[in-house]
């Protein structure tokens, strides 16, 4: 994994922990547009979600993962 300096400071950041937050980031924002009706941009937000799970080694939520296999059946 690649190391990035931080510029305040002299701690490192690991790549795989900003995957993790990123994945986080877009789990909550998925959540706010899908409570809004913006169902393309929260299946949007799921896909980014997993990729970043996917980047960072950790296992997705088997519950988010049943939320997109349930949209992508209704869109058909």
């Amino acid at each position: 994994m690649r190391n990035y300096p931080l510029p305040k400071n002299d701690r490192t950041i690991e790549t795989r922990d900003v995957a993790e937050y990123c994945a986080k980031m877009c789990r909550e924002l998925s959540d706010m547009a899908r409570s809004q009706r913006l169902d393309l941009l929260g299946y949007l937000l799921v896909l980014a979600q997993k990729e970043a799970e996917a980047q960072s080694g950790g296992l997705p939520d088997p519950e988010r993962v049943e939320d997109l296999n349930t949209e992508t059946s209704e869109t058909d």
